[in-house]
C-alpha cells in the first residue's frame, strides 16, 4: 500500500472507504486531507470540521502554538493560514463566540448561544483555534480537517455532472440552544443562520455513502464525534468553466493492479479515469 495514500485518509479509514466503495459500486474520489489534521482525528477533544464551519485548517505551528492542522483564526495568527483564510473566516464568524479570557478544555461552557468558541487564553497550547462546543452542551472538541469528498461516481455509468443537485441547508443549532436564551435571541439567533445558508453539492450516492463512512468510523472511533469526517457533498463540478482538477485519492469497488485506490494527480489521469468508470 502506497504511503502517500495516507495524506488523503487515515490509516485507521483506509478499509471503511474501500468496503464502501464495494458495497455501493462506486468510486470514491477524496482531496488531500494533510497528516497535520489526520494526527487528530479519533483523539478525545478533537472532532472533524462541520458543514457549517468554512474557517481554513492552519498550514503550519507558531511558536509554542500548536496550530497545524486545526481550524485557526487568521486574526490571530496570520502567519499560520492560508493567503485566503481571512474571508473564509468571515464566512462563519457569525457561528463562533470569542470569550474575553479563554475557557476551560473540561467543562462545558455555560451560556453559550453558538456552536463554536475561539480559545483566547494565551496560555493554552491551542491559542486562537475553534472548538466546537454546541451551544454549551458539549465540552470543548478543537475542530480539525474532514474528509472533503471530490466526487462519488456510480461504477459502470458515465459520468454525468447533471446528476448533482444542490441542497441549501441552515446549519448551527443542531443540538438545541441554551435555556437562557431569550425568546428574543433565540429569533435573532434562527435569522442569523437563515442569513448565511450552508451550500451543499450533492450526488445520488452522497448520502448512502457518507452515512456508511459516518458509522464506520464512529466505530473505529473513539466515541461519536470521531465519525464527523464526512460532513460535506461532492466538490467535483465538472460543467463549470472553474473546474480545477485537484489531486485525489480515488478508491475503486474493483482493484486495479491489485490496489482498491490509486492518486489521480492531473487533469490528465482525472479525465482517463472517468473513462474508465
Amino acid at each position: 500500500m502506497d504511503n502517500e495514500f495516507f495524506e488523503f485518509v487515515h490509516v485507521r479509514h483506509f478499509d471503511s472507504f474501500v468496503q464502501a466503495a464495494r458495497a455501493f459500486r462506486c468510486h470514491i474520489l477524496v482531496r488531500k486531507t494533510g497528516r497535520a489534521s489526520l494526527n487528530y482525528v479519533g483523539k478525545p477533544g478533537y472532532a472533524g470540521k462541520r458543514a457549517d464551519m468554512k474557517a481554513k485548517t492552519a498550514q503550519r505551528d507558531m511558536g509554542r502554538y500548536k496550530l497545524a492542522g486545526l481550524v485557526c483564526s487568521p486574526l490571530v495568527h496570520p502567519g499560520a493560514c492560508k493567503p485566503n483564510a481571512l474571508a473564509e473566516w468571515g464566512k462563519s464568524a457569525h457561528l463562533i463566540t470569542v470569550p474575553t479570557a479563554g475557557f476551560s478544555d473540561r467543562e462545558q461552557p455555560r451560556g453559550c448561544a453558538t456552536p463554536y468558541m475561539l480559545q483566547t487564553n494565551r496560555d493554552h497550547p491551542h491559542y486562537g483555534c475553534v472548538a466546537l462546543v454546541e451551544h454549551g452542551l458539549l465540552t470543548p472538541h478543537y475542530v480539525h480537517g474532514d474528509y472533503d469528498l471530490y466526487a462519488i461516481l456510480p461504477a459502470g455509468q458515465p459520468f454525468d455532472p447533471s446528476t448533482l443537485s444542490v441542497r441549501t441547508q441552515s446549519l448551527g443549532a443542531t443540538m438545541g440552544l441554551p435555556n437562557s436564551m431569550t425568546l428574543a435571541q433565540r429569533v435573532r439567533h434562527q435569522a442569523t443562520l437563515d442569513a448565511h445558508p450552508v451550500m451543499d453539492q450533492v450526488g445520488p450516492l452522497t448520502l448512502q455513502v457518507t452515512t456508511f463512512l459516518g458509522v464506520a468510523i464512529a466505530n473505529i472511533g473513539p466515541g461519536v464525534l470521531a465519525g464527523l469526517m464526512l460532513n460535506h457533498g461532492e466538490q467535483v463540478n465538472l460543467g463549470s468553466s472553474q473546474q480545477d482538477f485537484q489531486e485525489v485519492l480515488a478508491f475503486m469497488p474493483e482493484p486495479q493492479h491489485g490496489a482498491w485506490a490509486k492518486i489521480l494527480h492531473n487533469q490528465q489521469e482525472h479525465l482517463a479515469f472517468y473513462r474508465s468508470v
